[in-house]
């Protein structure tokens, strides 16, 4: 009788881990349909924790070349490079973020709809409250680059709009080299949200092949299995597995750094910000994290 019980309490709970819909979803949301389907570009309902960094006027996306984005972790919280807001004079910006955004080009409070009359909510314009720089940030070498915002108002949760998790506990110390994520940006060069697998490897050898690559102790390196140049502050997430089903995504880092190269065809290598080193800092100065366990 208790061999059936927990074979009964086994099955419901896969069938609990299978469920989770967009819809049940509290952050990380993931498909294993979107996820196979490694396009370019990636739709509205993908990487919804996408963040761009705006004027406070809220007129102009500030993604030029130099341009930022964030990552939603809370309905009032948004990770980014603290570069994107500290500037060598010790002067912070304001600046507000957008939410959903999927096209670069649309004008605010516009709905944005492809040529074929798929179409999104306006983005999500929210003032920023207060910014957290990390203490120990460099302006010069860029080391401990990471900055945590507290909006002004909550952010509404939509098919859109969505926090990413946070990584569980049995990721915190695990090594990174060797493994596969998946970074999704705004690309420099064109308008729609786009995505694409990154290949960790070694900081010694990415300092070797890639020696202009910004990189320090808590930095990870890449390649990027698309030739695209995302705006800094991109996150890299990694999927996290339960019972052999996919149950979401949480965050690994965000993009500091990219070059590309010429090795047979053109490519990109990239460096991240690993956040697992200040969980700490964020969780002081962040409210509602989900932690995905």
């Amino acid at each position: 009788m208790q061999l059936e019980h927990g074979l009964i309490s086994l099955l419901f709970a896969i069938a609990v881990v299978h469920s989770v819909s967009l819809q049940d979803s509290k952050c990380g949301y993931i498909s294993e349909d979107q996820f196979l389907r490694m396009d370019a570009f990636a739709i509205p309902t993908e990487h919804q924790w996408l963040a761009g960094i705006t004027y406070m006027n809220g007129q102009e996306m500030k993604l030029q070349n130099n341009g930022c984005v964030g990552v939603l972790i809370s309905k009032r919280n948004v990770l980014a490079p603290a570069h994107c807001f500290l500037q060598y004079d010790g002067h912070v910006e304001v600046f507000s973020v957008l939410l959903g955004v999927w096209n670069k080009s649309s004008s605010l409070g516009d709905v944005s709809c492809d040529r074929n009359g798929f179409c999104v909510l306006p983005a999500q314009d929210i003032p920023v409250k207060e910014i957290a720089i990390y203490p120990e940030y460099d302006p010069l070498t860029l080391k401990h680059d990471l900055a945590v915002l507290t909006l002004q108002r909550d952010a509404q949760l939509t098919p859109n709009v969505m926090p990413i998790c946070m990584p569980p506990p049995s990721k915190v110390n695990e090594t990174l080299v060797g493994q596969l994520f998946v970074v999704a940006g705004l690309p420099i060069k064109d308008e729609l949200k786009h995505k694409a697998f990154v290949h960790i490897h070694s900081r010694p050898y990415c300092q070797k092949e890639h020696s202009s690559l910004l990189s320090s102790t808590n930095t990870v390196c890449g390649y990027q299995d698309k030739s695209m140049m995302y705006h800094l502050g991109a996150p890299l997430v990694g999927i996290h597995v339960k019972m052999d089903a996919p149950l979401s995504y949480y965050l690994v880092g965000l993009l500091l750094d990219a070059k590309e190269y010429v090795d047979g065809e053109n490519s990109v290598a990239a460096s991240f910000l690993d956040v697992r080193p200040y969980l700490n800092f964020i969780n002081r100065n962040a409210d509602f994290l989900i932690v995905s366990d």
